[in-house]
């Protein structure tokens, strides 16, 4: 059974990657613009649900 902040972390990294590619595409960025923001969105989707395992606000499944 995975831990809590692993759980979190897998979770903020597709949330976050997802929230910033969003972004971008209604921006329309391309390339270096666009790798920026989904990176610095996946990392700060990570830190996120890091804290969020820590806190032990995702319950296991029985």
């Amino acid at each position: 059974m995975k831990s809590q902040k692993e759980l979190g972390a897998s979770l903020g990294l597709l949330a976050g990657t997802t929230l910033g590619s969003g972004i971008g595409f209604l921006f329309g960025w391309h390339s270096v613009n666009l790798i920026v923001l989904v990176s610095t969105f996946g990392l700060l989707g990570v830190a996120i649900g890091c804290w969020l395992g820590s806190r032990r606000l995702f319950k296991e499944i029985p």
